[in-house]
């Protein structure tokens, strides 16, 4: 920098033709010694680290889901509605990076009952999964992720508890309250990682039940090897606190803990280490921070690195030389970013010692407001929505948000977390959260505290130094899908299951739209095939090419992560006041789907690029416009002027013009019927041209993936299905769920007289859905929809996110009468 800055110097002065001011060369001469003093002064081990950490977060790009449901209980027959958030990690912005969320409903034995492959656009999806009749009763988890976040921790994937019940099974019963259990988990964290013997240390404890509920209240104490009591202790909140203790070189402790039941429960605290390094964070009022570390028997000359970022953003790198066995760090309020700050100490060495996270209030939250404009409405009247997003400055916010009302019960209890907390908190820390709202909605000096509590008892998640430090590239095994959904499969031998190696491998989608595909497998027979807007259910067809008969088979890998978090599911309870609740549901659900089924059955196609692979062809035929003839031979020969029918061998042959070549291309082209290609032209030849549609000729050599072909002859039938076509017996015909499409919510309209007096029952347990809110420029949308016959309290849920990572929700009440 200091050649660079000379030499822009230079050359100015040479184009002057004024004397050079001897001012500006005094401070060309300072700057240039403070460049180079400067340049001395970084250190070495500080410079590598930052190195070491940027080329890790540019490698390691990650990602962050949040889903929004309609309700947190339903009954089997009820249908769960959802939307996906996707954002970047280091800044919570809604990320364009993945264009396929994956969804799964899974049980407390991980096992899925339900699972949905989502499109994504601009950070953002949505979709709906029926819940069968015969769905088992239940607490579930309904998680959310990418395909590149199944190269990490699953602990990364968004999941949120929901309880389903089947009414209609004589297997559901009540099952009585669990307010009591005798397993507990009893943790303590010294601040910073470690217990250091004669070093005076924060201890941070946590105190739960078997499912991650904390303990609360309850009294402890530290006793020693003597029964000696040394500490006190209880929560502060969630069964989570901290005391200051000394341990002293060869002793042992205990915590013994009195729980609200009275019984008495014993854990041994962490061993103290005669030799390492204490860590202490401190800040006083002024919102300064000091970070003081403590050495026992380390040398006296050692030096310390204080290394601090926010979700992969380097916010301090620097040094301190330990003077009577401690340093101390010194961090202006305005170096830790919003959320989560991570402050790792290392030794000379360059080795972690000692990791601490600090959380700094977000002040960039989305001020969701509004509600109904009637705090009171009638059966069957028109219900209007106003809603506003605004920045905390109350600065007008374009937002995209989802909308969900229904009616108020027993049966539905309040989300424990919403997207601002879940983005901000829950997201990035190891372990369950209970009550993630509690630390953003309660008065700013208790969530102060607790939430300093929190930090010292759930670790950073998201990596490990050593994977930081590691020299070599990371491998991953998942692709990010950011054109579309990517489908994995292995084509082997069917006798030995030896793989076919560099084989030919296409994989069609038969319907109306072409969905054609290939892949040359590898050296494993692995095969990837890379699909774009293949939406809804069908058949999925494997053929292999080039096998010299030998039989083959394709076996396709599941695009569902088998990687499940160890997050413990909540007890399934039903309380006896629960129940009218819960038959009132029941019946509701069986009404609508007794007269309501073909409207809750309607499924909207995304307005998407259907045309087929190669684009635009450079000749279409739409046969009902030309003379039907009785053969394909016929056909082409008459008027398929790109194509011309030969015999070779006995064997039908087809040459297509190469047009910017101005010749006729040597082999076949590829022949596609229904999207399926035709590797046998006499089958083609002598399938029934009646039942095609439409022909499609492409006169030029095209390059499609790893594969060339001379020329294109695409054949669609009327309905896309294959009517009648012989199959090649060894090809592989799977069912196939492509991405779901999107279902239409059902709200009925009562605008007339007639449609207010039908007789046909509108008893709707949630009265409105949209994932598609959209406040404009002004952060204002209006949204009106009808009440049900269903008289009661209802609540509206409102979430969502700016395209700047300002994120929020609402809630407001009215009542139907």
């Amino acid at each position: 920098m200091m050649t660079h800055l000379m030499h822009f110097f230079f050359k100015y002065f040479t184009r002057q033709s004024v004397q050079v001011n001897r001012q500006l060369i005094l401070i060309i001469c300072i700057c240039t010694f403070c460049l180079h003093r400067q340049g001395y002064a970084q250190p070495v081990p500080t410079e590598t680290l930052q190195k070491q950490f940027t080329s890790y977060i540019e490698n390691n790009l990650t990602e962050k889901i949040y889903l929004s449901s309609d309700r947190n209980f339903y009954v089997s027959g009820e249908i769960m509605w959802f939307k996906a958030y996707i954002v970047n990690d280091a800044f919570n912005q809604l990320s364009g990076f993945s264009k396929v969320a994956y969804v799964d409903v899974i049980n407390e034995s991980n096992k899925p009952f339900l699972q949905a492959k989502i499109a994504l656009t601009g950070g953002t999806g949505n979709g709906s999964l029926y819940l069968p009749l015969n769905f088992p009763s239940g607490k579930y988890k309904i998680r959310a992720y990418t395909n590149w976040m199944k190269n990490f921790d699953p602990a990364f994937y968004f999941e949120k508890p929901v309880t389903i019940v089947n009414t209609l099974s004589a297997a559901r019963q009540p099952v009585p309250d669990a307010t009591h259990s005798n397993e507990y988990d009893i943790q303590f964290f010294p601040e910073g990682g470690n217990l250091i013997s004669n070093i005076e240390s924060r201890i941070a404890f946590r105190v739960t039940d078997k499912y991650g509920k904390g303990i609360q209240p309850f009294k402890g104490v530290v006793v020693n090897d003597q029964k000696d009591t040394l500490v006190t202790f209880s929560p502060y909140a969630f069964g989570i606190g901290n005391f200051l203790f000394t341990a002293r070189r060869g002793e042992n402790y205990t915590a013994v803990i009195q729980l609200p039941s009275g019984e008495m429960v014993t854990k041994k605290l962490p061993g103290a280490l005669e030799a390492g390094y204490a860590m202490r964070l401190q800040k006083n009022t002024a919102g300064q921070i000091t970070i003081a570390v403590e050495t026992e028997n380390i040398p006296v000359s050692s030096t310390l690195y204080l290394f601090a970022h926010t979700r992969g953003v380097i916010k301090q790198s620097t040094m301190q030389a330990t003077q009577n066995n401690k340093a101390v760090f010194a961090i202006a309020p305005d170096v830790p970013g919003e959320g989560i700050t991570h402050f790792t100490i290392f030794d000379s060495n360059r080795q972690p010692v000692c990791e601490r996270i600090y959380f700094k209030p977000p002040a960039g939250k989305l001020a969701i407001a509004g509600g109904a404009l009637q705090q009171k409405y009638g059966t069957r009247k028109k219900i209007t929505i106003e809603l506003s997003s605004n920045d905390t400055g109350n600065k007008a916010q374009p937002a995209n948000m989802s909308l969900s009302v229904f009616r108020v019960d027993s049966l539905q209890a309040g989300e424990p977390a919403d997207i601002y907390s879940y983005l901000w908190l829950s997201s990035d820390i190891k372990g369950l959260v209970e009550s993630p709202n509690w630390y953003f909605t309660a008065s700013r000096d208790s969530t102060a505290i607790g939430i300093d509590n929190l930090m010292l008892t759930h670790g950073w998640r998201r990596f490990k130094w050593q994977d930081v430090q590691r020299s070599t590239r990371p491998a991953f095994t998942f692709l990010p899908e950011y054109d579309g959904h990517i489908i994995n499969g292995k084509i082997f031998d069917t006798a030995s299951r030896k793989p076919f190696a560099e084989s030919v491998v296409y994989l069609s989608i038969p319907g109306i739209h072409t969905q054609f595909y290939t892949a040359i497998s590898d050296r494993e027979g692995n095969v990837r095939f890379y699909t774009r807007n293949a939406y809804g259910p069908g058949e999925m067809i494997l053929q292999g090419e080039g096998l010299n008969g030998f039989p083959y088979q394709v076996e396709i890998t599941s695009p569902f992560s088998e990687k499940y978090s160890d997050h413990k599911l909540p007890p399934f309870t039903i309380s006896e006041s629960m129940e009218r609740s819960l038959l009132r549901n029941s019946i509701n659900a069986q009404v609508l789907r007794k007269f309501s089924t073909e409207q809750i059955r309607q499924y909207r196609f995304p307005d998407v690029d259907t045309s087929a692979f190669y684009g635009k062809p450079d000749e279409k035929y739409l046969l009902d416009d030309y003379t039907r003839f009785t053969t394909m031979e016929e056909v082409l020969r008459e008027y398929v002027l790109g194509v011309l029918v030969g015999r070779s061998g006995g064997k039908f042959r087809l040459t297509s013009l190469d047009i910017p070549n101005n010749r006729l291309f040597k082999d076949n082209p590829l022949v596609l019927l229904d999207a399926m290609p035709v590797l046998d032209i006499d089958k083609i030849m002598q399938y029934d041209p009646l039942k095609v549609y439409k022909i499609e000729v492409v006169k030029r050599r095209y390059y499609y993936g790893p594969l060339m072909f001379d020329g294109i002859l695409n054949m669609t039938t009327y309905k896309g299905t294959l009517e009648d076509f012989p199959m090649d017996p060894r090809a592989t015909i799977l069912d196939f769920d492509g991405l779901q499409l999107q279902r239409e919510f059902y709200s009925p309209v009562y605008e007339t007289g007639e449609q207010q007096k039908s007789r046909l029952a509108d008893y709707r347990n949630l009265l409105y859905w949209s994932p598609d809110i959209i406040a404009d420029k002004d952060g204002r949308c209006r949204v009106s929809f009808y009440s049900n016959d269903l008289p009661g309290k209802y609540k509206g849920v409102v979430e969502g996110m700016t395209a700047g990572g300002k994120a929020g929700s609402h809630e407001f009440l009215f009542e139907i009468d």
